[in-house]
This record gives structure tokens, sequence and C-alpha cells, in this order.
């Protein structure tokens, strides 16, 4: 009974009544917003239509790439700053790691010692210099001419020393 007595003093609070859009006179069409063919309304009533593509906001997986920039620290701490930038080498246990191509520097080696003898003897391919495989692959055709069967360039000519073929009195090849 007290929860009824209670339900009932606080509907007869007085509220505050909110002020009414001011009618629309007759003439004037109806205040639409987003589409142009929604129905129309009633004197004074504004209507909103439409159709929504998306019931909901997507799942971050569900979302493309932004379509501005994204600041790296928004908050423009120090903290921030130092976490994008990328530790230096020397600060690591490990140190710096760099490589030496051994094969490379010792091709490059094996190459000047050709050009200081013949200048022009290789390096006119893309990244012959440096590479021990077209070393390897010059070094096979350089024996292969060295060793190979060479054409003759004396300009003498081949003599038949078989014996001549026999013809008769009429041309023909006798057996």
């Amino acid at each position: 009974m007290i929860a009824l007595a209670l339900l009932l003093a606080a509907g007869q609070v007085a509220t505050p009544a909110m002020p009414l859009p001011a009618a629309r006179t007759p003439g004037t069409p109806p205040q639409r917003i987003i589409l142009s063919n929604c129905p129309d309304g009633v004197d004074g009533e504004i209507v909103v239509c439409g159709t929504p593509d998306k019931p909901r906001l997507p799942l971050p997986d569900e979302r493309g790439p932004p379509d501005r920039p994204i600041p790296s620290n928004p908050g423009v701490t120090g903290m921030g700053a130092l976490a994008q930038t990328e530790t230096p080498c020397a600060t690591l246990q490990g140190g710096c790691q760099a490589g030496v191509d051994i094969f490379g520097a010792g091709t490059a080696a094996i190459r000047l010692v050709g050009k200081l003898i013949d200048p022009d003897s290789c390096c006119e391919r893309q990244g012959e210099s440096t590479n021990p495989g077209m070393l390897i692959s010059d070094a096979v055709g350089g024996l292969k001419r060295a060793f190979g069967k060479k054409p003759d360039k004396s300009g003498r000519v081949a003599i038949s020393l078989d014996e001549p073929p026999r013809v008769s009195t009429e041309g023909r090849l006798l057996p």
C-alpha cells in the first residue's frame, strides 16, 4: 500500500512542459531530413526516414584502414615517443650484428687482379664483380678455351690421299 501511495504521489508531481514546435502554415512543405522520398507528415511534424546500411558499428577486425593519419603518440609524452623509436643496436646485449661477405670480397679481389692484367677482361654483366657463381662459370669457360680443340687458322687446304676413283670412258664410276 505504501508503494502504491508513493507511485500515485510521484505521478502528481508537475513536470515542466516542453515547448511545441510552431505549426506549419498551409502551403509550406513539411520539414524532411535525409531523404526526399519520405511520406508526408501531419502539420508541424518533422519526418525522419531512411534505410541504414549497417545496423551496428563494425568490430575491430571488420574495420578497414583509417581514412586519415593516426598519431603514434597522441598523448605527446616522452615515454610514448621512446616507445615509437627503434632501440639502437649498441644498447643491445648482442651489440651490432653486421656481416661481411667473404665470398663477394674474395671474388672482387680476384676480379681486380684480372682487371690489372687485362683491363677488358670482365665485369660487363650486372653483379659480376662480386658474384662467385659468375666467377666460377668464367673460370670453367676459360679452361674450355685453353684446353679445347682449336680451329685451324693457317689457311691450308686438305688433300685427299685416298686412291682416285676409277671412271669409265662413259663417265661412270667403276667398282
